[in-house]
């Protein structure tokens, strides 16, 4: 099944960053496509045109500006597209587009990804500042805070592993973390997924609530794999195996607690060398449980790193 990743590209070194991730994980898998994309804003002036703009004492209030940001765009995706060919990667697996966008640059790559349909998207930490000339924030964080509908992967610095961390806590939300994993990484043998419980202190036991899967999974799926005392792990494993996952390549780490859960996720990823955290995220209105902020602090520590975020 064809998959398509939204890379969002500016010529930094931080999408330069998101492109060697990419290669690192996906050059052989040719199921996998990339729709590399640069934002460009829109000129806009609040003056009127003029009859001749060569013979004009006005500044240039939009035709040329505008064109040497689109021309900038261009070169930055070619520069893209040039280093994914060199690592292996297939032309055909590549396309390039250029959006214009206001300066709600985090809503045009959400609107842009959701319309066609992407798999993800991909973004570096510090990304899209050059082109946009970003002055109200970052748009990793915006997007973090309202995309909810496509998958969001953010990379911070270097990532060169393999390895893949994903904390679980019996809730709807880290199984579909799961599913997502499975989704992009279908018949992987090269790869290693740690399964791994992070608790605060006193915390009670999490309990996997049946109905609360049925929407998306199978009752007797459920029932199998989600009903006894070891829910927690049974179920995100047999998706795994199910998606053709070697079980010799999925480890279930022991359970520890601290004071907080996200920087017990970080710190295990880094002690298992895994370079990719990949969490749920709870909806509105779901009872908060481990991802119920979990998420947007552990976002924040990572380092030389990759964090997925789904829901």
């Amino acid at each position: 099944m064809k998959k398509e990743i939204f890379v969002a590209i500016d010529g930094s070194v931080y999408s330069n960053q998101a492109l060697s991730y990419i290669t690192t994980l996906f050059k052989d898998q040719e199921d996998i496509y990339f729709h590399l994309c640069t934002m460009v804003t829109a000129a806009t002036s609040v003056m009127p045109s003029v009859a001749d703009s060569k013979n004009s004492l006005m500044p240039d209030a939009g035709g040329g500006a505008q064109a040497k940001k689109e021309a900038t765009a261009k070169r930055f995706l070619h520069k893209a597209s040039e280093k994914l060919i060199q690592a292996g990667i297939a032309p055909e697996r590549i396309k390039t587009d250029i959006q214009i966008s206001g300066y709600n640059i985090a809503g045009t790559i959400q609107h842009t990804a959701a319309k066609d349909l992407m798999d993800s998207i991909l973004v570096g930490r510090q990304g899209l500042n050059a082109i946009s000339e970003m002055l109200m924030g970052s748009v990793s964080a915006t997007l973090f805070k309202k995309c909810h509908n496509t998958p969001l992967w953010i990379i911070d610095g270097k990532v060169t592993s393999k390895g893949f961390l994903v904390p679980v806590d019996g809730s709807p939300n880290s199984l579909m973390a799961i599913d997502h994993l499975c989704h992009i990484l279908q018949n992987r043998q090269d790869i290693h997924i740690c399964l791994f419980h992070c608790t605060s202190l006193f915390a009670k036991k999490p309990q996997c609530d049946l109905h609360l899967f049925h929407h998306k999974w199978d009752k007797d799926w459920c029932k199998e794999y989600l009903s006894d005392g070891d829910c927690l792990f049974n179920g995100p494993r047999q998706l795994l195996l199910e998606a053709g996952i070697p079980g010799s390549q999925v480890q279930i780490l022991p359970e520890v607690s601290g004071l907080e859960e996200s920087k017990g996720i970080v710190r295990e990823a880094k002690k298992q060398n895994c370079g990719t955290i990949v969490m749920g995220r709870r909806t509105a209105g779901m009872a908060k449980g481990l991802f119920g902020g979990v998420s947007d602090r552990a976002i924040k520590k990572v380092q030389d790193m990759a964090i997925w975020i789904v829901g």
